[in-house]
């Protein structure tokens, strides 16, 4: 039998590590958490090569003098709490002393620093072992420089994803960060090229388009409440911009941003009737609750929480979601018009009458046959008969039977027409369709550019044009 020894501090904050630090983007999440924490205004993020060959983060925050340069390296250092009892009252984002000695043990560091009334230093590491430190000259605040990641754990390179895949958890990371925190300026640099930017004014508006796009505020609806003694601050954006995951529901508890389930599904049902199946709204919801009724304690990345009470808390925040969605008109981008009893028998086309209206102006309208010849024309004949009686809440139409009633989602319905237009029309499309006089302008965001980009060949084939990467328009 092997006796029993105590691992060494390099062996115990390399393996400390692999929880902390899994991937570019953990890193720039300790990093920027660290300048927020220091009470920063502006933070810049620079990142070349995935982050694998440096991650430079520069804030204007308090600084650190020489000593606690030092002390910032040693395991479970920390400003933040000191005894059992600040557990339940973290108000800051870092708290476990693990960040700076995990990232140390996998790169190659320097950090410069500079409080109001010292001196700037700089301090270096390898192998998490201080190899050169000084006098520096610099602005008050921190600059933390991040190279060669993981150089002495090749290991962890085959876990690496692709170079898009890194860059867009870079990239949704800092979303993350810049939105949990509208006061702060940010910036967001990959291998010298400008990214995205906050202008820190407290805009949520603002704050929005410089994450999602110049027009993802259209229709946004404000959610101000208070569920027992948690404080609720909602922007719902439209349902018109849905997406196909779940992540961009972005709830913020103190301003830290965290990942709950049962949360989340509340705001999915409190959308249900305005999303099809399997997509997702784009939600900022701001709870502010005394700390002591949150747990962040769960995981070393500190990114998922756990609140007192949550399941009522959801149960109670789903009606309060609907209830701001249905206020007032939600413009509907495809609409369904002239509804007759008779709507089931002439033609497929029939079924679903798009309504060229203000709203949709820019719809291409495909003629008749090019649509309607991609299906057996004797297949209307085979329809039941269904009469029109209403509608239900401005999105479901009525229909009635001898079988029952019976609901159609007409957003849903347009869309599916759009879908089986298109993947009948791929690679097909012919001089059938007409060109707008204005074509219809879709602003995209950088993620959303990159997955565009990957199937360029495939849109411009049914009639999409690039303008730019993150412009996409639709002139047919």
């Amino acid at each position: 039998m092997k006796n029993i020894a105590i691992m060494d501090m390099a062996l115990a904050n390399t393996i400390a590590a692999g929880e902390v630090v899994e991937r570019p983007a953990s890193v720039i999440k300790e990093l920027v958490e660290n300048a927020i924490d220091a009470n920063a205004k502006n933070i810049t993020v620079e990142v070349y090569q995935m982050g694998l060959e440096s991650i430079i983060v520069t804030d204007d925050g308090f600084g650190m003098d020489k000593s606690n340069l030092h002390k910032a390296f040693l395991r479970h250092a920390t400003s933040k709490i000191f005894k059992v009892s600040d557990l339940n009252d973290i108000r800051s984002l870092g708290f476990r002393g693990e960040a700076l000695p995990s990232i140390a043990s996998v790169a190659k560091i320097e950090m410069i620093s500079r409080t109001e009334n010292s001196d700037a230093y700089f301090i270096k590491l390898e192998d998490s072992k201080i190899v050169d430190e000084g006098i520096a000259v610099s602005n008050q605040g921190t600059k933390i420089i991040v190279k060669e990641l993981f150089y002495n754990t090749p290991a962890r390179f085959k876990y690496m994803k692709s170079e898009y895949a890194e860059k867009n958890a870079i990239t949704e990371i800092f979303d993350k960060l810049a939105l949990s925190h509208p006061h702060i300026s940010f910036k967001l640099i990959m291998d010298d090229k400008v990214i995205k930017a906050t202008l820190g004014q407290g805009n949520i508006a603002q704050l929005l388009q410089a994450i999602y796009g110049k027009n993802i505020t259209d229709g946004m609806k404000r959610l101000e409440t208070n569920i027992g003694k948690i404080q609720v601050d909602g922007y719902l954006i439209d349902p018109k911009f849905v997406r196909s995951r779940r992540q961009d529901i972005n709830i913020f508890i103190n301003h830290r941003y965290i990942k709950n389930y049962v949360i989340s599904q509340s705001i999915i049902e409190g959308y249900q009737t305005f999303l099809m199946t399997n997509k997702y709204p784009i939600v900022l919801l701001y709870l502010t609750i005394d700390p002591s009724l949150v747990d962040v304690n769960v995981h070393p990345q500190k990114m998922e929480a756990k609140l007192a009470n949550e399941r009522l808390f959801a149960f109670q925040l789903t009606p309060k979601v609907r209830e701001t969605l249905e206020s007032g008109h939600m413009p509907i981008r495809q609409t369904i018009q002239e509804v007759r009893k008779d709507l089931f028998k002439p033609t497929i086309m029939d079924i679903f009458d798009i309504a060229k209206t203000e709203d949709i102006d820019a719809t291409p309208q495909m003629m008749e046959d090019s649509f309607v010849e991609q299906y057996d024309e004797s297949a209307a004949d085979k329809l039941p008969f269904f009469e029109y009686i209403g509608t239900l809440s401005g999105t479901y139409l009525l229909y009635q039977n001898d079988e029952g009633l019976f609901l159609m989602d007409q957003h849903a319905a347009a869309e599916r027409i759009r879908y089986e237009y298109y993947e009948h029309h791929v690679g097909k499309l012919t001089k059938d369709y007409y060109e707008l006089l204005v074509p219809q302008p879709l602003y995209i965001t950088n993620q959303d550019s990159q997955r565009l980009m990957n199937n360029k060949r495939l849109l411009m084939e049914i009639g999409f044009e690039f303008d730019g990467p993150n412009l996409l328009k639709h002139p047919t």
